[in-house]
């Protein structure tokens, strides 16, 4: 992999300098992992335009979907498995994540 040099706010790169120190990671890294998760909130983002599209202009579309969705989650439901949420709450970051389907 090649590297490059970018130029930043010298305030703009103290703070981001501080969070890598904070994880001990590169910068590189924490750069490549901001780059990660801003993509795929961009891609959740552009999920839920298209859900709430269908839900508006297609509802025969969108019942369908639900009606799949809930019938997905029965079957799930009855594995004995228990809600990840409550296994593993260290990977609950809720004010990162945007939901695909509203109320969920």
């Amino acid at each position: 992999m090649s590297e490059t040099t970018i130029r930043l706010d010298s305030t703009v790169r103290d703070k981001l300098r501080a969070l890598a120190d904070e994880d001990h990671v590169t910068l590189g890294d924490l750069l490549g992992r901001l780059a990660e998760r801003e993509q795929y909130q961009r891609d959740m983002r552009r999920a839920n335009e298209v859900m709430d599209r269908m839900q508006r202009e297609d509802s025969a579309a969108w019942h369908e979907y639900v009606s799949e969705l809930h019938a997905f989650e029965a079957g799930t439901a009855r594995d004995g498995l228990t809600e990840a949420a409550a296994d593993w709450p260290e990977y609950n970051d809720a004010g990162s994540v945007t939901r695909a389907l509203p109320g969920r």
